[in-house]
């Protein structure tokens, strides 16, 4: 029995020999490998496995699992048809160890370990972006605009031009 894949590819056997959910134990040697545990092998580990990635190409998206994140992996049928080949982390999952960080399906959001966070609310059309030491945006040009107002608070505030800084306003206030 296999998996038709489109286009009339090679269908795959299906074999949960191949396929499985394991602890990432070790980052493997090679950029974006990391070496699995098999929980249902007695603990054996795999060999380095690569991470399957939304884009590799002109765009690049880099995630790591965590050491000790759960992962669903899939090894390829090695060629001379005797145990594994090649295989990859499909991705990680949530468990009652690792919950998710949202309850909202219309929220998306990006949360690391040291507490920084990227999290869009699309219920309430907000996006949060918190660093917990530093955010730092480079361009050569930086456009932030406000319909209604526009505010700056801390408890130093500095602002240097290199040439000029214009405020243009009917009327400004320096308290």
């Amino acid at each position: 029995m296999g998996v038709e894949m489109t286009g009339g590819g090679t269908a795959l056997p299906v074999n949960y020999e191949y396929s499985f959910i394991g602890i990432v134990c070790a980052y493997g040697k090679e950029p974006g490998t990391v070496i699995v545990r098999r929980p249902d092998k007695d603990d054996r580990t795999t060999k380095e496995l690569r991470i399957l990635s939304r884009c590799t190409h002109l765009t690049k998206d880099w995630w790591m699992p965590d050491i000790d994140e759960q992962v669903i992996c899939f090894l390829m049928p090695n060629t001379s048809g005797k145990g594994p080949g090649e295989g990859f982390v499909v991705c990680a999952m949530y468990s009652k160890e690792d919950p998710p960080v949202e309850t909202s399906n219309n929220v998306r959001s990006i949360h690391y370990k040291d507490g920084s966070f990227i999290r869009i609310d699309m219920d309430e059309g907000k996006i949060e972006i918190h660093a917990s030491k530093e955010l730092v945006l480079t361009a050569p040009k930086i456009r932030i605009e406000a319909e209604e107002k526009l505010e700056f608070e801390a408890p130093i505030i500095e602002m240097k031009g290199g040439e000029h800084i214009d405020i243009e306003a009917p009327r400004v206030n320096i308290n």
